[in-house]
Parts: C-alpha cells; structure tokens; sequence
C-alpha cells in the first residue's frame, strides 16, 4: 500500500523488495526518528523517504526478529497516522505500508514515511541546550514543554492512545513538536482519564531514565509539562495528584532495574 503521489517512484526504485531496495540505494543515510535510527533513501524531487523495518523486542526477540506471523502492524499504523493526521495533529507524512512474505504466513513489515529535515528528537533537543544554557536556550525550552504539553493534550483530547510514549518518539522542527511512532497505538471515542494518565506517566519514566543519564530535564520541567497538558482539567489533575502518591514507590523500582542494566553493560533500548 503506496501513497499515490509517490507510489511509481518507489517502484521503478525496486519498493517490491525492501532489502533489495535498501542495498542498491544510493545515497542511504541514517535519520534519528523513534528508538533507533532509521534508513533514509533520497527521492528524485530532492525529499528523502524514511524506511522503518519492524522488529520485535522482548526476550523472544533472538528467534523472531523481523518475522511476524499474525496482524498487518504496518497497515494499521498508516491508517492511524492518516486520521491523526486528518485531526491536524502534527506528525510526519507517511508514504506507504508494506508486507513481504518470507516463509508460508510469515512475512516482515515495513513503514515508509517523509523525512522531516533538520527535525530532531526531544532527547537530543534537550542536549541541544547544553550544560551552561542562555537565557534564550532556556526560554526556548520551557516554551517547548509547553508546545508538547498541548500538542499532547490535543492528542488525548482526539481519542488516541500512544503505544509507546516516549522522548524519542517526540519530534522537534523549528518551534514545531511532532509525534512519531504509533505502532500498537489505537483511537477509540474518548479515552478514559486513566488511560490519559497512563500516557503520561510513560512519557514521564523515559525523562526520569534519561535524566538519571546526565540529561538536563529538571522536576520543574516535568511540571511545566503537567501544568500545560492539564491546565484546564480538573479530572486529570485531580487523577494525577493521586497517582503521584504511588508514582514514586513504582520509579524506585524501574530505578532498581534501570541501576542492574547499568551495571550489566546493558543499553538503553527503551526510554
């Protein structure tokens, strides 16, 4: 499943077989979108095309990898993206879905998206700031919590839930933030002020890790953020205040785990 307008661009480019196509690109480069980056193939109109492979995590991922056997995850995403899109939610332009067959129903997935340029991730936004930041890098921060706080807000307030709520999942370009990465992410009526929290909270433990990491996202920051998602929501910041009371027996543990991966050698694969 192709976008239209550059549907026979990608396949006089060999779209049919990703891994081909992926190999004879020239050109290819990385982009930093989501938890790991991800190829990015030059178009013939000077705009480049993100490539995502889908993979699983977990402790089966050594055996299954890249190979699923049930559902369409890219297919489901590209129609997610398109009516977050159609609710004027700011995220990237997809460009198509696609499954290839592999052996008897067992395919690989792929997702195919514009890329943003110059757009950064929230992580990498808040590095951007540096140790000794100015008085306008502080501004443009504390403005840009705000700007997530209520593109969130919109978000929640459309019906959708994210699947993976996290910093890498935020994109930043210019005074613009994006979100990106709706894989197991679903739109339902309204959500309920406990699955608004839930989002929150993930959103909340990928700045904790991160910032245990040596980045410079401070308490005062998170509130920022709560106050701007929820400033005018008495339901969600009355929820809040109550989930904040158990809120920092259950980090005390993720920090438990977050420590035993540090001392393991182990990466951060999830924030």
């Amino acid at each position: 499943m192709l976008s239209e307008e550059y549907k026979d661009q990608l396949l006089r480019l060999g779209i049919e077989d990703p891994e081909d196509f992926l190999k004879k690109s020239p050109g290819t480069t990385f982009y930093f979108g989501g938890r790991r980056p991800h190829p990015s193939i030059p178009m013939s109109d000077g705009k480049r095309v993100v490539f995502r492979s889908y993979s699983h995590g977990g402790l089966f991922r050594p055996f299954t990898r890249n190979r699923y056997l049930f559902g369409s995850r890219s297919f489901r995403e590209l129609t997610l993206t398109e009516e977050i899109r159609s609710c004027g939610i700011p995220t990237i332009q997809p460009l198509g879905a696609i499954h290839r067959f592999v052996f008897l129903r067992f395919y690989k997935a792929y997702f195919l998206s514009l890329e943003i340029p110059h757009a950064m991730d929230l992580v990498q936004f808040f590095q951007k700031t540096g140790p000794r930041p100015t008085f306008e890098d502080l501004s443009r921060k504390r403005r840009m919590i705000r700007f997530v706080g209520l593109l969130l807000c919109q978000f929640h307030r459309s019906g959708i839930f994210h699947g993976d709520l996290q910093l890498k999942n935020i994109l930043v370009s210019g005074e613009q933030p994006l979100l990106i990465d709706f894989d197991r992410s679903y739109r339902k009526p309204s959500l309920s002020a406990r699955e608004r929290a839930k989002n929150i909270f993930r959103l909340n433990r990928s700045a904790e890790k991160w910032r245990r990491l040596g980045l410079r996202v401070t308490r005062t920051d998170l509130w920022r953020f709560f106050l701007a998602y929820a400033e005018d929501d008495p339901e969600i910041q009355k929820l809040m205040r109550k989930k904040l009371r158990t809120y920092s027996i259950r980090i005390f543990v993720y920090r438990f785990g977050w420590m035993l991966e540090r001392v393991l050698g182990g990466k951060v694969r999830s924030c």
